[in-house]
């Protein structure tokens, strides 16, 4: 930004996310308020404004393993612990959770088709002749089209008939509520937009079942982005307070003379957000 270049950064790390966030804010300040001077060097373009995405829904996804626990709750299947080649089972599925940070490929299907139980195949095929031997269930986060019709003629090439169904997470996402919303309360006082209290619920569920207390809600809080004329499509924020070391957020902050509508979002220490707006 300095240098008056064009960027793109990427980050897996919601805390560092935030903090390059805040760095690059205070960076246009200084450029816009003349601190910075990048004409002394020859450059007569700078670019003070940056956008911030989410790729592969990375806030639901973002730990593969925290991912597969969630799914298995939100689905509801039965763990099956003693089993090295399925994930649990559902209504007479088995079934096996593809991964969860990109598509599912027919190369992901290499695991159940070299470990299928061949020799108890072959009992079923002599015990019930002409009915599928196993009802596979893949649930995945995206697909190849042909997956479900991969793994069903790749078995059957060797004689076994199978049963799949594909779940797609990304087109069910909707209809499942995986965690509870968080809440917070703010208001305004004396000029100042006030977070009262903030209720981060899976966090605090977790800390109870730890038995610890929590005296202040700012201890729970990673991080308070607050964009003071919201347009109603994109979080813009001006305000980023990212604590460093053991300090906590402020939690009051004072209003520009020129903010509209106010949309403040708070991340917890599990890098989930609560989203307020507020009229100025």
């Amino acid at each position: 930004m300095k240098l008056g270049r064009r960027f793109i950064g990427a980050d897996i790390n919601l805390g560092a996310i935030q903090t390059t966030t805040k760095r690059l804010l205070n960076v246009a300040a200084e450029l816009k308020d003349g601190k910075l001077d990048p004409k002394r060097d020859g450059i007569d373009t700078f670019y003070t404004g940056f956008s911030v995405y989410n790729v592969n829904h990375y806030d639901f996804f973002r730990n593969p393993v925290e991912a597969k626990e969630l799914l298995m709750d939100a689905y509801e299947i039965q763990p099956l612990p003693s089993s090295s080649l399925y994930d649990g089972e559902l209504d007479g599925w088995m079934v096996k959770i593809m991964p969860v940070n990109r598509i599912a490929t027919r190369l992901d299907l290499n695991d159940l088709i070299s470990n299928f139980d061949r020799k108890s195949f072959d009992k079923r095929r002599k015990e019930s002749p002409g009915k599928p031997l196993e009802r596979v269930l893949l649930i995945c986060m995206g697909h190849e089209l042909d997956l479900a019709a991969e793994l069903t003629k790749q078995m059957k090439t060797e004689g076994y008939e199978i049963d799949v169904r594909v779940v797609d997470v990304l087109r069910e996402k909707a209809k499942l509520e995986f965690k509870r919303d968080s809440e917070a309360r703010i208001v305004i006082k004396k000029g100042e937009i006030v977070i009262e209290s903030f209720y981060p619920m899976n966090l605090l569920q977790k800390l109870s079942l730890e038995k610890k207390a929590i005296k202040d809600w700012r201890e729970l809080t990673e991080s308070v982005m607050i964009d003071w004329n919201y347009n109603g499509k994109v979080f813009s924020p001006t305000t980023v307070d990212v604590p460093d070391g053991k300090e906590l957020v402020g939690g009051k902050y004072t209003i520009p003379a020129d903010a509209d509508t106010i949309r403040v979002k708070i991340t917890d220490l599990l890098s989930e957000s609560c989203e307020v707006v507020v009229n100025a």
